[in-house]
């Protein structure tokens, strides 16, 4: 048999159609132009995205017969010997099988030599990473000053493990990962050419499958070809893989909390034979998606995800009703339940557990919902008159065992009050919803001590404080312009309106429950109330 997979065929020959490096085929093919192009190259990147394919079209058009050129013209001898992998001065060596000292020696002695048939000799070192230290050593003096007829070309996925002594002396090129939509964009091209009549979503799934390698799409695209597929369905069915619409299905069953159809569609991908690990793996990226998504609008987010437009369009709608932080808080539980999954012996157990975990999840109220709530509770609570009886406080009156001097107060004009009151909770929110709760104030004659008349409960203990006491009397002068005391007596309220000294013998639950406060947050946060406890400020 003598057929040619894809990959090799559609290897490319110029740097022209090399996809998705334009930054490193323009800047080699400028050194080339003006006669600057290094001795020592280090090409780096993930599999599969041109570094051998690159380094050899810059073999050829160092050595093209017609060059040095910014392209070979792959006619002449030299570029079909480079091509065919038959030259004899233009060598590949597998650094994985031929890492030891001794190849390198053996190296160094044949670098001496001049090309035989070539304008240079040009070493291309693959997985330069799996040399041993002794052969890297060896490698040190001759990078450093090499014959003017050499060239080396180091490729690596992993340029991390290359010495620090080898690295400095190369130019070192780093290799894309190509993006989904531009690697189905040349999958298309090929698709056209070889005549599949593959469906553009079809083709989607395929680059995405391949996390950016050219050659893992070609590869899958091999497969494909040889089963026949043409549609999505197909394609899934011949990968192994989940589609999209099933991601989808199970997304909304789980911000549905629905436990049934979220067990019943992995039940499905269990008994399709697909990769459990695999498939948390595209559910984490899916929701991914869904929070760029809902972040950023159908417009802005379609170059930033694996997704069609069509498919954009439809998801758009369906998440708009959950807020991002939900969608948020979906997607950083999974990401911690992956890893659990994969190390998991029964990975399909594990995934039902979070997946049964996540429809519980209730939705969650963002920072900034919530602060706009505590806004509209504190601006909704009343203030001023309102705080007062409907009923002027009575006088009172205190006379001495001893004598008969009689201490007479009298009530505080509500305006000032008020206007006091705006003051401190344009100073500090908390003190001003605190003193909103008080239902009536006494002031001495001279108007120098302050009583703030105040239930006994919640709101009471926090104007006890010293630190609310003191900073209270600190904004007092400030406003009146001169020292007032604050003084602050617990009352209870009786139906027609007058207000009784009784320190602490109310009932504090039922006073704080029907406080106006708790009763406006009830109404704002649509909560209810599942527990009072009342704590002591003594201690």
């Amino acid at each position: 048999m003598s057929y040619l997979v894809l990959a090799r065929k559609w290897r490319p020959q110029t740097f022209g159609e090399v996809v998705g490096q334009t930054h490193v085929t323009k800047t080699l093919q400028n050194a080339l132009k003006n006669d600057c192009l290094a001795h020592a190259l280090l090409f780096s990147g993930p599999r599969g995205v041109g570094k051998t394919s690159v380094a050899r079209i810059l073999a050829k058009a160092a050595n093209c017969e017609s060059g040095p050129a910014p392209d070979p013209c792959n006619k002449c001898g030299v570029c079909r010997e480079i091509t065919a992998g038959s030259s004899i001065d233009v060598q590949e060596i597998d650094g994985a099988s031929n890492r030891g000292i001794d190849e390198i020696r053996e190296l160094r002695e044949n670098i001496l030599f001049r090309p035989t048939r070539c304008r240079h000799r040009i070493y291309i070192i693959d997985e330069v990473h799996m040399l041993t230290g002794p052969a890297f050593n060896a490698l040190l003096k001759t990078l450093e000053e090499p014959p003017s007829h050499v060239y080396f070309i180091f490729a690596t996925t992993e340029p991390q493990k290359i010495p620090a002594t080898i690295h400095s002396r190369c130019q070192h090129y780093e290799f894309r990962r190509l993006g989904t939509a531009e690697l189905a964009d040349h999958l298309g091209k090929i698709v056209q050419a070889e005549g599949m009549g593959l469906q553009q979503d079809a083709m989607l799934l395929l680059a995405r499958e391949a996390e950016g390698s050219v050659r893992d799409s070609l590869s899958l695209l091999d497969q494909v070809a040889a089963y026949g597929a043409t549609s999505l369905k197909e394609v899934c069915e011949v990968l192994g893989v989940m589609g999209t619409q099933v991601l989808k299905e199970l997304a909304i069953a789980i911000l549905e909390g629905d436990v049934a159809k979220a067990l019943r569609l992995i039940d499905e991908v269990y008994n399709f034979g697909g990769n459990i690990q695999k498939f948390a793996t595209d559910l984490v990226v899916f929701f991914r998606h869904l929070v760029v998504l809902r972040n950023l609008g159908p417009e802005k987010a379609v170059t930033l995800m694996d997704l069609s437009r069509e498919n954009v369009d439809e998801f758009f709608p369906v998440i708009s009703k959950y807020s991002a932080h939900s969608l948020f808080q979906v997607l950083d539980a999974l990401i911690k339940g992956q890893e659990a999954i994969y190390r998991s012996t029964t990975p399909r157990l594990s995934l039902e557990i979070l997946v049964i975990r996540l429809c519980s999840m209730k939705e969650v109220v963002g920072l900034d919902d919530l602060l706009e709530k505590v806004d509209k509770l504190l601006s909704s609570a009343p203030i001023g008159k309102e705080n007062f009886s409907k009923e002027p406080l009575k006088e009172i009156s205190a006379a001495s065992e001893n004598d008969s001097v009689t201490q007479t107060t009298k009530e505080c004009d509500p305006e000032i009050w008020t206007d006091f009151v705006d003051f401190v909770k344009e100073q500090s929110s908390f003190l001003g919803s605190l003193l909103v709760c008080c239902k009536g104030i006494e002031t001495e004659s001279n108007g120098n001590r302050i009583q703030l008349k105040c239930r006994p409960g919640m709101q009471y203990d926090m104007l006890c404080e010293v630190d609310h006491q003191q900073r209270l009397r600190e904004l007092a002068k400030k406003f009146f312009g001169r020292a007032i005391d604050l003084e602050v007596e617990g009352v209870c309220v009786a139906d027609n309106g007058d207000a009784r000294r009784t320190g602490k013998t109310c009932n504090l639950r039922d006073e704080l429950i029907q406080s106006s406060l708790v009763q406006e947050a009830v109404k704002v946060f649509h909560a209810r109330i599942s527990d009072v406890r009342i704590f002591s400020n003594k201690g």
